[in-house]
């Protein structure tokens, strides 16, 4: 690995991980400000819950069978944030800045340049995976700070367990699509294109695990999903299966392997 090169990776993204973390955790601590109305008002909150249609508890992330849970912490920062918003903000980033990973430097013609630098490829593609792992953490961290905070703040509830087990679910779902964004990144030769299938892919996904859970007949597509294995709430109660995160980390490693084949056998011309 070029550790220069890995500064320089970083350098490039400091700004960009800067604003999406201070909007996510901004977010956060605003959601949480608002759970003590619901504590106070959960009997009608409830009630409330009992009337909305199954469709629409899937599409944001909820599980209709833990109706229940959404008038806890837990559950009500998922409902509000960690099973729809957050995810896909922080997939927005994640696609983005791993579709740039080559396919960039190709449509901006300074893959030459590059290539030029006294090191394997392999070292020029690890700096950068490197650069975006460190931005995905930074997230994650910042998220988690956040989301305590707001639990001291407003009477939420969440162990030291559960914010550990958050923090795994949440990095484990990023580095999978980091994973399928370099992979794309390193096949084609413009950003758009490689984030555009990415976006793709994540949105088909999501739309397969909505599908899954309406009908029985469907349930057979959950496993096309990356969306099935993210469990932000379950990781909040300290109950999240080991192998939802292992699921997605190997998904990731695999794809980002792949990348590295074909980038070392591509025939680049910026």
């Amino acid at each position: 690995m070029s550790w220069p090169m890995v500064r320089k990776a970083v350098r490039d993204l400091r700004w960009t991980v800067f604003w999406y973390a201070l909007g996510l955790a901004l977010s956060i601590v605003l959601i949480a400000s608002f759970y003590p109305t619901l504590e106070r008002q959960q009997e009608q909150y409830a009630q409330l819950y009992q009337q909305f249609p199954e469709f629409l508890f899937r599409l944001f992330g909820i599980d209709p069978t833990q109706v229940s849970l959404l008038t806890t912490f837990a559950g009500y920062v998922h409902s509000q944030i960690f099973g729809f918003i957050w995810p896909v903000t922080a997939l927005i980033f994640v696609v983005l800045s791993g579709s740039a990973v080559v396919a960039q430097e190709i449509e901006r013609g300074t893959a030459d340049l590059w290539l030029s630098v006294p090191v394997p490829r392999v070292h020029l593609l690890v700096s950068k995976e490197v650069a975006l792992l460190s931005g995905i953490l930074v997230l994650v961290l910042t998220s988690e700070i956040a989301l305590a905070a707001g639990a001291v703040a407003f009477g939420g509830d969440i162990t030291a367990r559960g914010l550990v087990q958050l923090a795994v679910a949440l990095t484990c779902f990023l580095i999978a699509f980091a994973g399928l964004a370099t992979l794309a990144s390193a096949l084609a030769s413009e950003r758009s294109k490689a984030a555009g299938v990415v976006g793709g892919m994540g949105l088909l996904m999501y739309l397969l695990w909505v599908l899954a859970g309406l009908t029985e007949e469907a349930q057979w597509l959950r496993f096309f999903s990356l969306f099935t294995v993210y469990d932000p709430q379950a990781a909040m109660l300290g109950e999240l299966p080991w192998y939802k995160p292992v699921i997605q980390l190997l998904v990731g490693l695999a794809a980002a392997v792949a990348a590295h084949i074909a980038f070392a056998r591509r025939d680049i011309v910026a």
